[in-house]
């Protein structure tokens, strides 16, 4: 009997494996796969004040941001701040509050740059993110967010303070040179080609100030962006580590490469020659633009710039006309370059990204409300928040699906900015072979001033300097 039975039970069984096989591959017309349900998201319920810059007066890109992260998360409601509207304003007013020792009067989740990111990190004025990597669902892809794979690996890197990271990378601002073709074509040069050096700046600058231009070369040397450049003019690094890590690393300041890059970098700005004004792009008023040849500018300029500049070439608008276009930043020719015809390129960028501001421990602002906060700071790597805030191309974006569509290169102007990037392959990360080649704020810890008035006046040479500066910057970095 019960061998009877188990052979029933087995038949049985078989009947109906196959009868399920067979309704697996013979589904009736017009079946289809049942959908994966989409994940409910956490339940973040609260209130959040967001600080940034806006592009102008009627911008959105801080709304859109919003806009993509309430869409998935609907029981948080943010709060912009609206008061401060350019980036130079911005950061203006964020260091005046950060003076104070306490940031809670500048929002919840506010941007900043790589080097304040640092500043505040060390001070403990913002929280550590990387508990919450990993834990915030991308709802485009039902994957967690990975800012390691989602962000352009430069913009990564610039994110991180004693191997922690500090904040979300949503953009960055690359210098570029920004050209007024007028005065070019009237000293008889065209536009530049793609493979243009310093030298070919420096021999134009000298043309046009022997017709009358005042000041050929608008451009902050004393930035780290640019003076950095040129000490690593000839290849050479001058920061052994990338990742602004505390790990004590060796400065290469004292190179014989990175001596000679910043003693042409002095040649270049000697007042005798009168071709170079050192002024931050940022505090040229609009109206003056157009009396530079050549300004060392980044993507962020012209957003604010934008409307002189479309103006320039319009024939209905008042004012003086005037044709302009971008070039990327000149490339310097190796020393033995007549034997090797070797270039080396050299640039940085200054990254941008949201922080959450620490404010302490209390009923309040407690782990759920930094838990929200830190969702909303790491959204930048979710594509749809990312492409909202560069709107139609003020900005760059630091995501790297966003930035394939390129799409920023053809403002504010379509035609406008072609060469900028024409020389690099699409596939390759701008900000990361041209970017940042120390800690940020370690490097506005050297006072490149005093190499740059050593040298000019004779008083000391590059390297004495160098030595001096490499030393204090060295001490500094042990003590942090």
């Amino acid at each position: 009997m019960r061998k009877t039975l188990k052979v029933i039970i087995v038949v049985a069984l078989a009947v109906i494996l196959a009868l399920s096989a067979f309704g697996c591959s013979k589904k009736k017309k017009g079946d289809t796969a049942k959908a994966t349900p989409r994940p409910n998201p956490e339940n973040l319920i609260g209130e959040i004040k967001l600080s940034g810059y806006l592009y102008s007066d009627m911008a959105k890109n801080l709304d859109n941001y919003k806009a993509a992260f309430v869409a998935d998360y609907p029981g948080v409601e943010i709060m912009i701040d609206l008061d401060r509207v350019s980036a130079k304003q911005y950061f203006e007013a964020l260091d005046n509050i950060a003076e104070t020792g306490d940031l809670s009067s500048a929002g919840d989740v506010i941007l900043v740059d790589a080097a304040r990111m640092e500043k505040y990190a060390q001070e403990g004025l913002i929280i550590d993110l990387s508990s919450y990597i990993g834990t915030v669902l991308n709802f485009e892809t039902y994957k967690y967010i990975n800012p390691a794979k989602d962000l352009l690996p430069a913009a990564y890197d610039a994110c991180f303070y004693n191997g922690n990271i500090y904040m979300c990378a949503i953009e960055y601002n690359h210098k570029f040179v920004l050209l007024n073709y007028s005065l070019l074509e009237a000293a008889g040069y065209s536009f530049p080609t793609d493979d243009w050096t310093w030298n070919d700046m420096i021999e134009m600058a000298e043309t046009l100030k022997s017709n009358g231009v005042e000041t050929p070369i608008a451009m902050d040397y004393t930035d780290y962006a640019i003076w950095g450049a040129f000490a690593r003019s000839y290849g050479q690094d001058v920061y052994d580590y990338v990742g602004n890590s505390e790990d004590t690393k060796e400065l290469n300041l004292t190179h014989p490469d990175v001596v000679k890059g910043l003693e042409d970098l002095c040649d270049l700005i000697n007042p005798e020659r009168g071709l170079v004004d050192c002024i931050n792009s940022k505090d040229i008023d609009p109206a003056d633009i157009s009396k530079y040849a050549f300004i060392i500018a980044d993507h962020e300029d012209i957003a604010v710039w934008s409307e002189t500049l479309l103006a320039a070439e319009n024939n209905e608008a008042e004012g003086k006309k005037w044709t302009w276009d971008y070039i990327h930043f000149p490339r310097w020719e190796d020393e033995n370059y007549e034997e090797n015809h070797v270039y080396h390129q050299a640039i940085a960028a200054n990254v941008y990204g949201f922080a959450v501001v620490n404010h302490g421990e209390d009923e309040e602002h407690n782990e759920d409300f930094y838990r929200t906060c830190a969702y909303l700071a790491l959204y930048g790597t979710v594509s749809k928040a990312s492409l909202g805030y560069a709107n139609e191309g003020q900005s760059v974006p630091a995501n790297a699906e966003t930035n394939k569509m390129k799409f920023w290169r053809e403002y504010p102007k379509a035609g406008k900015n072609s060469s900028v990037f024409s020389n690099f392959a699409d596939t390759a990360d701008f900000a990361g072979s041209l970017g940042c080649f120390m800690p940020t704020m370690s490097a506005e810890e050297i006072d490149i001033t005093y190499a740059i008035e050593g040298y000019l006046t004779g008083t000391r040479t590059m390297r004495e300097s160098l030595q001096t500066l490499q030393e204090n910057a060295q001490a500094s970095w042990k003590t942090r």
